[in-house]
């Protein structure tokens, strides 16, 4: 884009007026001719006087053409654009996968993280992230709506968990969870979940936590769990609970039933049958979101026209060289 567009249509005016200024100016010539004798009787002949009319109006037309030319062509140069700016509204969810990676989960983590996957390929859109806890939390990957990315990165974890990572991919997956005193920290575990979701005042997504986890707490938290289930309450967190040793009445099961229900959710035990649709219609049936993105503004070519008028132009310049004979 030219800073100055209208330069380029100046400078073509300009050119053209120094050609046709040359054309008419008079020029010496070294061979001036031959002198002929009486050419005034056949310039008064009616057929030379129309020939010279219509060589006349053809030169006359093809400078006229040829000039229009060059202005279409200079305006062309300076490419005419305009600005468009498009609204791309979304409504959409937030879902924070938490994950609870202590020694009594460590068997059934693999599984938890089939029913995440599975999870994930039936949402559409949602943004996704997971944090892992124990006696702290660490956060494996952050909301976002690349699907791509959230399956290598749940595949990724479930290798390490089931020793099958390639000697490429090898890491730490329990690195930072245990910076704390005590281990199974749940309560803490959920308030980090909770906290992850970005803008907890402004933002208008609802927000879903689905938490897998026995309750089993060994240390003191800073958070217990009803009160990490207060905290996702204050800030119209929904938490889904997937409890992988539900053996009916427990106390660690009540507590973490009755939590869950208190924020809106729903408790689940590991159940590949029911799990995955139950926590995936509960989530769909949560009315999405308005999210206002910024406006996307494009600047665009806008020629019109013109390449039409400039193609016309040229044509009616050869049409009238060639009739002209030049």
């Amino acid at each position: 884009m030219l800073l100055w567009p209208w330069v380029l249509p100046v400078l073509a005016v300009v050119a053209v007026a120094l050609v046709v200024v040359g054309l008419l100016l008079p020029r010496r010539r070294r061979d001036r001719g031959v002198a002929v004798a009486h050419v005034d009787r056949m310039t008064a002949l009616g057929a030379f006087r129309g020939a010279l009319v219509r060589y006349r109006l053809l030169v006359g037309g093809a400078l006229a053409l040829a000039l229009g030319g060059a202005l279409v062509a200079g305006v062309l140069a300076s490419r005419p654009a305009g600005v468009h700016a498009s609204q791309q509204d979304d409504y959409k969810r937030d879902i924070v996968l938490c994950l609870d990676v202590s020694g009594s989960m460590v068997d059934v983590d693999a599984d938890i993280l089939a029913v995440y996957q599975d999870i994930a390929r039936e949402l559409d859109g949602e943004r996704i992230g997971m944090r892992i806890f124990d006696a702290s939390s660490v956060m494996a990957f952050p909301l976002t709506s690349d699907y791509d990315y959230i399956a290598a990165q749940l595949g990724r974890y479930e290798r390490a968990l089931t020793g099958q990572l390639s000697p490429e991919e090898q890491f730490n997956y329990l690195a930072g969870t245990a910076n704390g005193l005590g281990a199974s920290l749940v309560g803490d575990g959920l308030a980090s979940c909770v906290l992850d979701f970005a803008d907890l005042e402004a933002s208008e997504r609802p927000r879903s936590i689905i938490l897998a986890t026995d309750n089993i707490v060994n240390g003191q938290q800073i958070f217990s769990l009803p009160q990490a289930g207060q905290l996702a309450i204050e800030h119209d967190v929904r938490v889904y609970a997937i409890n992988p040793f539900d053996f009916g009445a427990d106390q660690a099961a009540n507590e973490l039933r009755e939590t869950v229900e208190g924020t809106g959710g729903a408790y689940f035990p590991l159940d590949f049958a029911q799990t995955v649709p139950g926590i995936v219609d509960r989530v769909n049936a949560i009315e999405a979101g308005y999210i206002e993105t910024p406006p996307l503004v494009q600047v665009v070519d806008r020629p019109g026209i013109l390449p039409l008028v400039v193609l016309l132009l040229v044509g009616g310049v050869c049409i009238a060289v060639w009739r002209a004979r030049l």
